[in-house]
């Protein structure tokens, strides 16, 4: 009995399993077999042809016995082995007999043939095709498809080779697919393409006897030139949308900080004007520069608010020390006397 790998199936003597997964240690023990089997059968056979010819029959009666023995030789019955998740496609004299396994079969040299198919879920990678867009631009495209036989009789007898077939299938569906479209809508639509391409192996699926359990683009590569400028134009979309943010947020505290003032009576925004110029007076800078001359300030917020002036003059002294306390400071750090900077500034003059 041979065993076929036409449909990724595993040889007999163990060597491979369908579909890429190894199996040494199964073909090593099925060797084993075959091999004790044979040197049983021809131990027999040795054993029966000294018998025959020491019997002393006659001619006729030996070589018919002999004939006999060769055919055993010939078609001797044999074991095989099929795991949980393999079957069996068994033909006898060339024809379909049924589907075995799991577990052991019995079967026959040289009128027995068996497919072995492996019913685990498959992987199978499409290697990159380069393809061209509606827009006439090369890209290479990686598509993976993920499947499992489901009728091994139908996995063997319906398509020569499951694996080639849907290889191929999915290569000329991808090619037609990316035709029509343009680059930006292959990059942005790879689920629709997914999706097309799931549904060109779904028609198929029911007559190969394998169900197809997902399909999808792994990798799309761009013409190098191409992929710089996309990164770019990517780069710049980002910064842009990081500056309307920003512009929107600042509009936003604008538009709350006017509502807030809108209520606000003019002696609080007075007050709070004076007393920022009260804190930056306070600070370490040792330049201030006053957006109004302080006397001017305060009789001008005096008319408005109604307040009293002596409340706004004690304020503003404040803010004098306060400025000029700072003014020394920063002269005694340079080594400079008052005096000294009194003079350097007349000179300037």
């Amino acid at each position: 009995m041979s065993d076929h790998d036409g449909h990724g199936g595993v040889h007999d003597s163990g060597h491979s399993e369908g579909h890429g997964h190894s199996g040494s240690g199964h073909g090593a023990s099925a060797d084993s077999r075959q091999v004790a089997v044979f040197i049983l059968i021809l131990a027999i056979v040795a054993v029966a042809v000294i018998a025959i010819l020491a019997s002393g029959l006659p001619l006729q009666i030996t070589l018919a016995a002999l004939l006999v023995l060769a055919a055993v030789v010939l078609v001797h019955p044999n074991i095989a082995q099929f795991r949980e998740y393999e079957r069996g496609v068994l033909f006898r004299f060339g024809k379909f007999q049924n589907v075995v396994g799991p577990g052991w079969v019995l079967y026959f040299s040289g009128i027995d043939t068996f497919v072995r198919v492996d019913l685990r879920t498959q992987i199978l990678d499409i290697h990159p095709q380069e393809v061209i867009t509606q827009d006439n631009v090369k890209i290479k495209i990686d598509a993976i498809i993920y499947y499992k036989v489901v009728d091994a009789k139908k996995s063997v007898i319906e398509i020569k080779d499951v694996v080639e077939s849907i290889g191929h299938l999915l290569k000329a569906q991808l090619r037609t697919v990316t035709g029509r479209m343009l680059l930006e809508e292959i990059l942005e639509k790879t689920e629709e393409i997914n999706t097309n391409l799931f549904n060109v192996i779904k028609e198929v699926e029911s007559k190969w006897g394998l169900v197809a359990l997902r399909v999808e683009i792994s990798s799309i590569e761009l013409p190098q030139g191409l992929q710089i400028a996309m990164e770019k134009r990517r780069e710049a979309g980002e910064y842009k949308e990081k500056m309307e943010t920003e512009a929107r947020a600042k509009g936003l505290s604008i538009e709350i900080l006017d509502k807030s003032l809108r209520g606000m009576s003019d002696k609080t925004v007075a007050y709070l004007y004076l007393d920022v110029l009260k804190r930056v007076a306070e600070g370490k800078s040792t330049k201030i520069i006053f957006p109004l001359e302080l006397s001017r300030l305060v009789n001008l917020i005096s008319e408005k608010s109604g307040w009293k002036k002596g409340e706004y003059d004690d304020i503003a002294k404040t803010l004098v020390q306060a400025y000029q306390q700072e003014q020394k400071q920063a002269l005694e750090k340079t080594g400079e006397k008052p005096e000294e900077k009194k003079v350097k500034d007349k000179k300037i003059r």
